[in-house]
C-alpha cells in the first residue's frame, strides 16, 4: 500500500471513530422535562427539571387521587359515544389546519394541526389568561394508549417525548402566574 494510501485510510478510520462516538453521544443525550410556575405578586417560583427517563419510572410508583399505575383519571370527562382512538387517527393522517374555532364574547379557542403536532390556543378576550397546548402526534397517541376512555397514559406520554424535538408542551399566563411546561437536553431551566 501506497504511505499516501496509508495515511488516507488512516484518516478515514479516525473520522469514522469521531463520527460513530459522536452520534452514540447524540443518541445517548438525556432529555429533561422543565416545569416552571411563577408568582411574582407572591414572589414565588417554582421550577422542576427532570429527566425524562426518572419520570418515567417514577409516575406508576405515585398512587394518589386521580393519579394511578402511571395513568391519571379524567374524573367527570365522558368519552361515551366516541372511539377517541379512531378520531386521533384521522386526525393524524388529516392535512395540516385548523380544526375548530370557537370565537364568543368572552373566549376565543383554536385547535389544530401544525407541523406534525396537535395545538390547543385559547385566548381570554379580558387579557386575564391565555392558554396554550403543543403535543406531538407521537405523545397525542402515547396519552391515549392502554387507557380506559376517561383517562391519559401519563408514563407513555413521558416515554413518547423522550423521541420529540425541543418543544414547549404548556404555556398559561394570567395576571396572577405565568407556568411554563417544555422538554429540552438542558440540565436547569435556565435560558
Amino acid at each position: 500500500m501506497h504511505k499516501t494510501s496509508k495515511g488516507f485510510a488512516f484518516v478515514a478510520i479516525l473520522a469514522s471513530v469521531f463520527l460513530i462516538s459522536g452520534i452514540a453521544r447524540t443518541a445517548a443525550v438525556t432529555r429533561y422535562l422543565h416545569v416552571r410556575v411563577s408568582n411574582p405578586a407572591n414572589h414565588e417560583l417554582v421550577r422542576v427539571n427532570v429527566p425524562l427517563e426518572l419520570a418515567e419510572k417514577v409516575i406508576p410508583a405515585i398512587n394518589d387521587g386521580k393519579l394511578r399505575d402511571g395513568k391519571v383519571s379524567l374524573g367527570d370527562f365522558s368519552a361515551n359515544n366516541l372511539n377517541l382512538r379512531a378520531i386521533l387517527d384521522a386526525l393524524k393522517t388529516a392535512p395540516e389546519g385548523e380544526f375548530v374555532t370557537v370565537q364568543d364574547s368572552g373566549d376565543n379557542v383554536r385547535v389544530a394541526k401544525e407541523r406534525g403536532q396537535l395545538v390547543v390556543h385559547v385566548k381570554d378576550k379580558d387579557g386575564r389568561e391565555n392558554v396554550d397546548v403543543t403535543i406531538p402526534w407521537d405523545v397525542v397517541e402515547a396519552l391515549v394508549s392502554d387507557t380506559d376512555p376517561n383517562q391519559l397514559n401519563v408514563q407513555a406520554g413521558i416515554k413518547a417525548l423522550e423521541n420529540s424535538g425541543d418543544t414547549i408542551l404548556v404555556r398559561v399566563s394570567d395576571h396572577e402566574e405565568q407556568v411554563r411546561v417544555w422538554v429540552d437536553s438542558r440540565n436547569s431551566d435556565k435560558e
